[in-house]
C-alpha cells in the first residue's frame, strides 16, 4: 500500500526537487553533460501523470499556475528544422553549437498543459514534432528519441561537418523555465490541496 503524503510533506518534496534541479543545472553548466537524464527524471516527477501515479503538481493541485515559456512559435511553412528553446551560436574555439537561451526577458506565460503537452519545441527534418513531455520522458527513461537530424550538420572549428544534438541543451532550457516559473510562487497559498491530516 502506498503511503499518502499530506500537503506540507508534498510541498517539502516539491521544494527539494526544485533545489535538486537547480543544483544539477549548475553541475551541467560546469560541463557535466551526463546528468540530463537525472534532471529529466526530476522533471517527470513534477509534471508527468500516468495511470499509476499523479504528478507532484497534480497532487498539490497547482495546475492553474502558469508556466514561463521561452520557445519561439513554430511556422509550418518554414523549410528548416525548428528548435524553439535554443539559440544557434558560433564560438571560434568550438564552432557551431546549440545553447539554452537562459534569458528571462524572452519568457511568456502559458498554461501548464500547453507548456508540457502541446507546445512544439522541436520539429525535426521529417516534420515530426516533439513536446517537452515527449523529450523529457524519453531522456528520463533512457530511450532513444528518433530525431531526424539530417538538417543539423554544421561545421566545427576545424571545418569538419558534425551533427549537433540539441537534446541536452533543450533539457537545460526546460529546467530553466521551471525554475523561473516557480521562483516567486508561494506553494502554501497557490496549492488548492486542503490539509487532510
Amino acid at each position: 500500500m502506498k503511503a499518502l503524503l499530506n500537503k506540507s510533506e508534498l510541498i517539502l518534496q516539491f521544494q527539494q526537487l526544485i533545489f535538486d534541479i537547480n543544483s544539477l543545472c549548475i553541475q551541467y553548466d560546469d560541463g557535466d553533460n551526463n546528468i540530463v537524464n537525472i534532471i529529466s527524471g526530476k522533471l517527470l516527477t513534477i509534471f508527468h501523470n500516468s495511470e499509476q501515479s499523479k504528478s507532484l503538481l497534480a497532487q498539490l493541485k497547482l495546475g492553474k499556475v502558469p508556466m514561463l515559456c521561452s520557445s519561439g512559435t513554430y511556422n509550418s511553412k518554414n523549410i528548416i528544422n525548428f528548435i524553439g528553446l535554443l539559440e544557434l551560436e558560433h564560438a571560434k574555439e568550438k564552432g557551431w553549437s546549440y545553447n539554452a537561451k537562459l534569458n528571462k526577458s524572452v519568457l511568456t506565460k502559458v498554461s501548464q498543459d500547453n507548456w508540457w503537452q502541446n507546445k512544439k519545441v522541436i520539429v525535426d527534418s521529417d516534420g515530426i514534432p516533439f513536446t517537452r513531455s515527449k523529450i523529457v520522458k524519453s531522456v528520463a527513461n533512457s530511450t532513444l528519441l528518433n530525431l531526424n537530424t539530417s538538417g543539423w550538420k554544421l561545421k566545427d572549428a576545424d571545418g569538419h561537418k558534425s551533427t549537433i544534438n540539441p537534446i541536452p541543451e533543450t533539457i537545460r532550457q526546460i529546467a530553466f523555465e521551471l525554475l523561473e516559473s516557480f521562483k516567486e510562487i508561494d506553494l502554501v497559498i497557490e496549492s488548492k490541496l486542503h490539509y487532510k491530516f
